[in-house]
């Protein structure tokens, strides 16, 4: 057995794509869903479809009622930076249930909104009486009413915490999640414990905690764990090679799975087995699903879902033209620095840091600009975003392609088996990332 297979063994029998990618150059906002990113003037407000208009700062700054509170993830302890929060009096426009192109537009002229800060926090000024409070990050978004009375008002935390399913009549939206179940990073966890609606399994006759396919009522897990156990879905490879099958979704996540292949790790040529499927229908599905809007996270030894669907924005340590050739020995702690400021800030406001990622058992050697189209089908150059370093070299990065987003780690997720423990700081970061990438995309449309 490998020496990987041994630092896994805790993770073995987990069977055989999420966000993502870069956040926008320009725009940090909203999507089919609000977020937010105003204009250099800061008389713009981009935040999804269906909104249109200028926005003027100065037809807020002396309304008569202020909102104070706090947005958090769905586990209901986990501040969300850069959310929007704003009122209405008409409800937004309705998140399409499928993979849609989600471009940056505007905010209708004079809507009170603010955005939270790295500790989640927000103060809203806004009108008298009922409206509608909107939270919103990506697709995640709760819609309530509300009350606004004169002076100071504190938001009941219920409003503000975001929804841990899809529950369109109750104002309630998070975005089609699917995973194509791997063998050795369990984003289902990570996905479980941040709050989403999803049963956590321990026990049996494996020693590791796992989340089975009936029991994520909120996410679509592609594939089986346990002995005995049957999917609601079709076989994993139907995901990422029907494109009917994958437009159901706005994120898939592909997380590190394949296994040794050489005892050691020391020999010619690919160095794992089982990390790619092989196939047009692989490459037309996965490249269609992210021109569309869709956004897909890879972790790992899974990369080759990135370098043959999306080849020259990343290089990697050993690749060559043999498939598995870049996977590699390691998996040890690596000293990490966060290049992004809105990462590293959000880390700092939960008392946390990156200063080390593990599990990593691909390196890359760089990020390349490369030619693509925007939303539009202009020709731009795009150039991924770095996120994370590890040994100085690029370690979480993403970039868009056409209206969608790819987001490649070598690390993992890496949640700890216990289920009650705190999420550690480098699953932290990769959950930062699924609410950050999950945004508009392209420039302000100015109408």
């Amino acid at each position: 057995m490998s020496s990987r297979a041994w630092a896994r063994v805790w993770m073995f029998a987990a069977a055989v794509l999420t966000l993502a990618c870069s956040a926008s150059k320009d725009s940090s906002g909203g999507g089919g869903t609000p977020d937010l990113d105003a204009s250099s003037d800061g008389t713009t407000l981009d935040i999804g479809p269906g909104f249109d208009g200028d926005f003027n700062p100065d037809t807020v700054v002396d309304l008569p009622a202020k909102l104070h509170g706090k947005v958090f993830a769905p586990e209901g302890t986990i501040p969300i930076s850069g959310a929007l929060v704003y009122t209405t009096g008409t409800p937004p426009p309705e998140i399409p249930d499928h993979v849609f192109c989600d471009a940056c537009v505007k905010l209708a002229a004079g809507t009170p909104f603010t955005t939270t800060a790295p500790d989640g926090s927000f103060t809203l000024p806004t009108t008298l009486g009922e409206q509608l409070l909107v939270v919103q990050k990506g697709a995640f978004r709760r819609v309530r009413k509300i009350t606004a009375t004169p002076g100071d008002t504190t938001v009941d935390k219920a409003l503000t915490t975001m929804p841990r399913k899809i529950d369109k009549a109750a104002g309630d939206d998070i975005p089609k999640i699917a995973i194509m179940l791997g063998a050795w990073d369990p984003i289902e966890l990570v996905l479980a414990r941040m709050g989403l609606e999803a049963k956590i399994t321990t026990g049996g006759l494996l020693p590791k905690a796992r989340v089975l396919s009936k029991d994520a009522t909120a996410f679509a897990i592609y594939g089986t764990q346990d002995l005995g156990e049957t999917s609601p879905y079709p076989a994993p490879i139907k995901l990422i090679t029907d494109p009917t099958e994958i437009s159901k979704y706005h994120i898939v996540f592909i997380p590190c799975s394949g296994s040794s292949s050489d005892g050691g790790g020391g020999g010619s040529g690919p160095q794992c087995n089982g990390v790619y499927a092989y196939g047009s229908a692989t490459t037309t599905t996965l490249d269609g699903f992210v021109k569309a809007g869709g956004k897909l996270y890879v972790s790992d030894w899974s990369y080759e879902y990135v370098r043959q669907v999306f080849p020259g924005y990343v290089s990697w340590q050993g690749e060559d033209t043999a498939i598995g050739s870049a996977c590699q020995n390691g998996g040890g702690d690596q000293p990490a620095k966060v290049d992004d400021k809105g990462l590293a800030d959000w880390l700092a406001a939960q008392g946390k840091s990156l200063s080390t990622v593990k599990d990593a058992w691909t390196f890359l050697t760089g990020v390349h600009a490369h030619a693509d189209v925007d939303p539009s089908g202009k020709p731009i150059s795009e150039t991924p975003q770095v996120w994370v370093e590890a040994n100085g070299k690029p370690a979480t990065t993403t970039f868009e392609h056409s209206c969608g987003r790819v987001l490649f780690t070598t690390y993992h997720t890496q949640p700890t088996n216990e289920t009650s423990s705190p999420l550690e700081p480098q699953a932290l970061a990769l959950l930062y990332l699924v609410l950050e990438v999950d945004v508009c995309v392209g420039p302000s449309v100015i109408k």
